[in-house]
């Protein structure tokens, strides 16, 4: 909450919210070329907790850099691309383009290396809501590049993303009963929900031995059945009303918007968001703090972008 209050209030121009970007790239760089080098040069072995190797025998050790878990490094990517791809078109100096370029290179090149499913299926919704937004003439011709560049991905990248139609594949399997254990808990308490945290819900799922699954329960795997589980109906309706009324009001303001720095970051920051809501639908996005920390500061920052198109469509 205070980091939102203080993004609102403090961006005032589209050069501080440069700036803002600008660190959040700074912390791209660090933890995607770290996430690099820990693959190509300490060396990642597969880890049976996070690859079913199974069914993804030719896939190498995913990579996790400074956040424990490869699937938390790919959220933080997630949140982070559509931002830096927004500085690649706003920055004002042909080297800082570079820069921005070169960063997002070595965030796209570590996010492939995260296995990540879920946030690589966020991220091309996110770059689709990107294009949309910013030329929509160019969607088609986006989308059809798209899919031509599939057949050109490494062979252990494109089989891991066959494999999210693969229900023999564990870590896609258990979702459902994970996702059962979840609705379960929100049909015995659909209004209040169980109270806050995920230990309160893995508490209720104990104590009523709703889930049948193999592997321990930590959490419902769907940001959406997680929060009613937790804060009932009450707390699912807000942070709904609260997802959609900035997106809402981010494509208001990006139409009219001139274009400038704060229209391309408002556009990258939505994008963001919305790639996040699409993966929250496979993966709770808040298991980490840190990255539920980085969700609402880029929350924060879409609203401050909004905020600064407004003002510059004001004194058009």
């Amino acid at each position: 909450m205070m980091i939102v209050v203080a993004l609102v209030n403090s961006a005032a121009n589209g050069k501080q919210l440069l700036r803002i970007g600008g660190g959040l790239a700074l912390g791209t760089l660090i933890g995607g070329g770290y996430g690099i080098f820990q693959n190509v040069v300490i060396g990642v072995g597969v880890n049976a907790s996070f690859t079913d190797t199974s069914v993804n025998a030719d896939m190498p050790g995913r990579v996790y850099s400074f956040y424990e878990n490869p699937n938390a490094l790919a959220l933080l990517l997630l949140l982070t691309l559509p931002i830096i791809v927004a500085l690649v078109f706003s920055s004002r100096h042909w080297f800082s383009r570079i820069l921005a370029a070169g960063v997002f290179l070595v965030g796209g090149i570590c996010l492939g290396m995260t296995y990540g499913r879920a946030s690589w299926v966020g991220l091309a919704v996110a770059a689709v809501v990107y294009v949309f937004l910013w030329k929509r003439k160019l969607l088609p011709f986006c989308i059809l590049a798209g899919i031509a560049a599939l057949p050109l991905l490494p062979t252990s990248i494109f089989n891991r993303i066959l494999s999210i139609f693969n229900l023999n594949d564990t870590s896609t399997s258990s979702r459902f009963d994970l996702w059962a254990a979840g609705l379960e808990v929100i049909q015995r308490e659909p209004i209040t929900g169980v109270g806050l945290g995920a230990d309160a819900v893995r508490r209720m799922v104990k104590l009523t031995q709703m889930y049948q699954g193999r592997a321990s329960f930590v959490h419902c795997h769907n940001i959406y059945l997680q929060i009613w589980a937790e804060m009932g109906l009450l707390g699912i309706v807000s942070f709904l009303g609260t997802m959609l009324g900035m997106m809402k009001s981010a494509a208001r303001a990006v139409r009219h918007c001139p274009n400038s720095p704060a229209r391309h970051m408002a556009i990258g920051g939505t994008s963001a968001m919305l790639g996040a809501m699409v993966c929250g639908l496979a993966d709770y996005l808040w298991t980490y703090p840190r990255i539920m920390f980085l969700f609402w500061f880029v929350f924060g920052l879409t609203l401050a972008a909004i905020k600064v198109c407004k003002m510059e469509m004001d004194r058009v």
